[in-house]
C-alpha cells in the first residue's frame, strides 16, 4: 500500500465511505402517478427500462412553464399581455400533465399530448416504450426510443443516456445479438464509454445472461483498467454470484492497473464489500493492514469501525477505539471519536462502556490540555 496521501488525493479517496453501489440511471423529472386506472398488463412485471418501472411514482415538472409563471407575477409593463399568453400555455401545460396525477396514460394520444408539455423528459419517453411493449408493438418502441433521442435537448445529457439504456434494455428482452450489439455501439459512442459498458454489463446479469455479462466485465476492466469504480464492480458481481475466489483475485489484478492514489480507495472497498457480501473475518484483516499502513487516515478508521458495528461485535471495536486514539488527533476528531463511541456503547454495547467511553474522554481532555470534548 502507498505511503500517506496528499490532502488533494485524500479528498479524491473520501468516497470509501459510501458502500459500492450498483451503476444504475438517477431518477429524472418524473411525475406521480397512480396506477389504479392503468391496464392489467401496464400493471405487471412487465420490461424494466433503465431502472423505471412501469408503475413508479414520479413527478413531471415542466420546469421552463413554471419559470415562465414565476417571471411573468407582479411585473407590470408593457409586455404584461405576453407575459399573460406564457402563463396562459404554462397552465396549458400543466393541465396536459395534470392526467398523469391521476391515471396512467392509456393510449398514444394521451402520451403524445403529454409529451408535447415535457418533450426532455426520458421517464416519460419510456413509460411510452413500456406502454407500445404492452401491446406487443417492439418495432414503434424501438421507433420512440429513437425519437426520443432526436426530440431531448441535447444539454439533457443524463435525459438522453436514461433513454439508451431503454433501448439497450429493449434489444437485451426482444432484439437479436446482432442488434444487441449495434445499439450498445451506438450508445458507447454517443454516451460515456465506461458508463454505458458497465449498465451493459449490469442489464445483461438482470436478464439471467451471465456468461455474457462476466464477457462484458472482463472487456470493461481491460479497456477501462484506471477505473477503480469498474474493478470494485466486477468484483462485486462475482460475489453477488458466490464466485468468492474470483473476485479476490481482482484485488492484485486491480492494483497493477490503477495509479498509487487510488489504491487505498480500491483495497478499502473490497474490503467492505467482504463484510456485505463475502467473509467478514477476511474483511477484517484487509482493514487492519489499511489502519496500519495509514495510521494517520481519520476516516478509515471510521468506516472499519462502522463494518464492525454492522457485526455487533462490541469488544473488536472498543479495541479499535483505543488504538484510535493513541494516535495523535487534533480534539475536533477526538470529540468525533469519543461520540460515535458512545454511540454504539449505547446502542449495542452497555451502560457500564457508555460510562468508561466517558471517563476516557475526561482523561484525554486533562492530557492533551484542551477542554471539554
Amino acid at each position: 500500500l502507498p505511503e500517506e496521501t496528499s490532502d488533494e488525493e485524500a479528498e479524491d479517496e473520501d468516497q470509501i465511505m459510501d458502500s459500492v453501489e450498483s451503476f444504475g440511471v438517477p431518477p429524472t423529472k418524473p411525475a406521480q402517478t397512480s396506477n389504479d386506472d392503468a391496464p392489467a398488463g401496464a400493471r405487471g412485471a412487465g420490461l424494466k427500462l433503465g431502472g423505471f418501472a412501469w408503475s413508479g411514482d414520479v413527478d413531471i415538472v415542466d420546469d421552463q412553464a413554471q419559470s415562465d409563471s414565476d417571471s411573468s407575477e407582479g411585473e407590470p409593463g408593457p409586455s404584461t399581455s405576453k407575459k399573460t399568453k406564457k402563463k396562459g400555455r404554462s397552465t396549458i401545460q400543466e393541465d396536459l400533465t395534470a392526467s398523469m396525477h391521476s391515471k396512467t396514460p392509456e393510449s398514444s394520444a394521451e402520451f403524445e399530448r403529454l409529451l408535447k408539455a415535457s418533450p426532455d423528459s426520458s421517464f416519460l419517453w419510456m413509460q411510452y416504450m413500456a406502454f407500445q411493449l404492452q401491446l406487443s408493438e417492439v418495432d414503434k418502441a424501438r421507433e420512440i426510443g429513437r425519437r426520443a433521442l432526436e426530440i431531448i435537448n441535447f444539454r439533457e445529457e443524463q435525459e438522453k443516456m436514461n433513454v439508451w439504456v431503454a433501448l439497450l434494455n429493449l434489444e437485451i428482452a426482444y432484439g437479436t445479438p446482432d442488434t444487441v450489439q449495434g445499439v450498445f455501439t451506438e450508445a458507447a459512442r454517443a454516451n460515456d464509454g465506461k458508463a454505458i459498458h458497465l449498465r451493459m454489463a449490469s442489464l445483461l446479469d438482470e436478464a439471467g445472461r451471465h456468461e455474457e455479462a462476466e464477457e462484458m466485465y472482463q472487456r470493461t476492466a481491460k479497456k477501462f483498467g484506471t477505473s477503480s469504480k469498474v474493478w470494485t464492480l466486477f468484483g462485486e458481481y462475482y460475489l453477488r454470484r458466490g464466485d468468492a475466489d474470483e473476485a479476490r483475485e481482482l484485488l492484485p489484478r486491480s492494483l497493477k492497473s490503477l495509479e498509487k492514489r487510488k489504491h487505498v480507495k480500491t483495497v478499502t472497498k473490497f474490503a467492505q464489500m467482504e463484510y456485505k457480501l463475502g467473509d467478514p473475518e477476511r474483511g477484517r484483516t484487509i482493514f487492519e493492514g489499511i489502519v496500519d499502513s495509514h495510521p494517520k487516515r481519520f476516516d478509515l478508521w471510521l468506516v472499519y469501525i462502522d463494518h464492525e458495528a454492522g457485526q455487533g461485535n462490541i469488544d473488536s471495536i472498543r479495541i479499535i477505539f483505543e488504538r484510535l486514539l493513541r494516535q495523535k488527533l487534533s480534539s475536533k476528531k477526538a470529540k468525533a471519536a469519543f461520540k460515535r463511541w458512545l454511540e454504539l456503547e449505547r446502542s449495542i454495547g452497555s451502560e457500564e462502556g457508555a460510562e468508561t467511553v466517558k471517563a476516557k474522554a475526561i482523561e484525554w481532555t486533562q492530557n492533551n490540555g484542551v477542554g471539554s470534548v
